[in-house]
C-alpha cells in the first residue's frame, strides 16, 4: 500500500535513544511535562497517556481528521490494580476501570482536544504500529479523508509479567500523520510472518532468510524510527507475527 508520511513524532525523541532510558531516570524525570494541560487534568493522566498525549500534539491536524491509537498492552498497570483490589475484595474504581480499558486514552485526547472526528484503537501484538498503520490506509480509502494520525504508545509489563513478555523494553510513543497527498512518500508491504521458534519446519529457503529466528525478532517502533531518521531507500521489520517491507516511493505529485 501506498501513503505519504506528512510528519512525525517520537518519544523518547532522539533518533538514537537507548532502550535503558528508562531505566536510568526517575519518573519524575521521565515523563513528559504537558504545560498545555491544565495542572488538574494532568494529575489524572497515567504515564502511558502522557507520551501518548507528547507526541499526538506535537502533529497539527484538522478538525476531521480520524484518530487510530494503538499500543500492544495498553494501560496494564491499571488493569493490574483492579485485579489486585478484586483479590483483595475492595470496590472498585469506576473511574479506575473507565480509564484501564483500551480505547481510554485516544478518548481524553479527544475530549481534551474538542476532537470530534472518528477515533479508533488497535491491539496486535508485536505488530500493533503496522496494523494501526493498516487501520489508517483503509481509512484513508474514503474519499472524504485526507489524512489519519496514528497514536502508538507501550511501556513495559508489570513485573508480575514480566516472565511471560520482556518487550518493549522501555516506555515509547510516535505519532505519525498519514496523508493522501503530502509529506515522505513510502511503499508498505505485508510479508506474512517469520518463522516461530518452535520447531516448526519452514524449508530450505525460509531457512536461509531466516537463520536465526530468535535473532531476528524486532522493535517494531524503533526500527520504524531508525528507518525514517535514515538515508536508506528500504527496510523490512520483522516481528514474532509478520514481516513488514518499507521503501521510499519518488514523490510524485497528486490531484
Amino acid at each position: 500500500m501506498d501513503f505519504f508520511i506528512k510528519g512525525w513524532q517520537f518519544w523518547p525523541a532522539e533518533a538514537g535513544a537507548d532502550a535503558t532510558t528508562a531505566d536510568q531516570t526517575s519518573a519524575e524525570q521521565l515523563w513528559p511535562a504537558l504545560p498545555q494541560v491544565p495542572a488538574m487534568q494532568r494529575r489524572r493522566l497515567s504515564p502511558l497517556t502522557k507520551i501518548a498525549f507528547e507526541v499526538a500534539f506535537s502533529q497539527p491536524i484538522q478538525a476531521g481528521t480520524p484518530l487510530v491509537f494503538a499500543s500492544r498492552h495498553g494501560d496494564l498497570h491499571k488493569t493490574l490494580e483492579l485485579l489486585t483490589d478484586v483479590v483483595q475484595q475492595q470496590a472498585l474504581s469506576p473511574t479506575q476501570f473507565a480509564l484501564s480499558v483500551h480505547n481510554a486514552i485516544v478518548g481524553q485526547y479527544s475530549i481534551f482536544q474538542q476532537h470530534q472526528a472518528a477515533h479508533s484503537s488497535v491491539a496486535g501484538g508485536d505488530s500493533s504500529l503496522h496494523y494501526a498503520l493498516l487501520e489508517a490506509v483503509g481509512l484513508m480509502l474514503d474519499p472524504e479523508v485526507d489524512e489519519v494520525l496514528v497514536v502508538y504508545a507501550d511501556q513495559p509489563v508489570p513485573e508480575l509479567y514480566q516472565c511471560f513478555e520482556q518487550q518493549p523494553a522501555q516506555a515509547q510513543a510516535a505519532a505519525l500523520l498519514l496523508s493522501k497527498h503530502e509529506g515522505l512518500a513510502v511503499r508498505l508491504q505485508y510479508q506474512g510472518g517469520a518463522p516461530h521458534a518452535c520447531g516448526q519446519q519452514y524449508g530450505a529457503q525460509a531457512a536461509a532468510v531466516y537463520p536465526n529466528p530468535l535473532q531476528q525478532h524486532q522493535d517494531e517502533v524503533q526500527a520504524l524510527k531508525s528507518f525514517l531518521y535514515s538515508e536508506q531507500s528500504g527496510s523490512v521489520i520483522r516481528t514474532q507475527s509478520a514481516s513488514w517491507q518499507w521503501q521510499r516511493r519518488p514523490y510524485v505529485a497528486t490531484a
